[in-house]
């Protein structure tokens, strides 16, 4: 039994080795979000965060831009929930979701609930070139 899965592992080592890498045009060096939403429940209406791009000077970046002119930056994504709905959505306890392109990935994960009263979380936003940007996500009662 143990030779035949042996035989099973080198025999499967050429079909691992054989998988093609990705196209140039399928990779992507962006690690921008391009817009994030939270939720109280997922029955109720979203609420966008105001996104705020940092270049690596630290310095606000404002008009629309490329991803060269934020390289080395960071970002900060805010939630203004209105008073109104203090009742209606706990910022301790909200799911989130992010627009990304093709081939970024967040860690940690969004899945689930977050918290993002006070100081918020950060998270890491990576691009299929494996270029990173952390974004401080906060929430607040306006």
């Amino acid at each position: 039994m143990k030779a035949k899965n042996i035989i099973l592992i080198f025999l499967s080592i050429p079909l691992l080795l054989a998988c093609p890498k990705a196209d140039d045009e399928y990779v992507h060096d962006s690690n921008i979000i391009s817009q994030m939403f939270c939720r109280g429940s997922h029955s109720v209406n979203p609420i966008y965060g105001r996104i705020y791009e940092y270049d690596k000077n630290g310095d606000l970046v404002t008009l629309d831009f490329e991803q060269e002119d934020v390289e080395g930056g960071y970002g900060i994504i805010v939630f203004t929930v209105s008073s109104a709905l203090r009742n209606d959505i706990d910022l301790k306890n909200v799911y989130l979701v992010a627009s990304l392109t093709w081939d970024q990935f967040i860690t940690p994960s969004l899945s689930g609930r977050h918290d993002i009263t006070g100081d918020g979380f950060i998270i890491t936003v990576t691009s299929g070139v494996g270029t990173t940007r952390h974004y401080r996500i906060r929430g607040f009662f306006d």
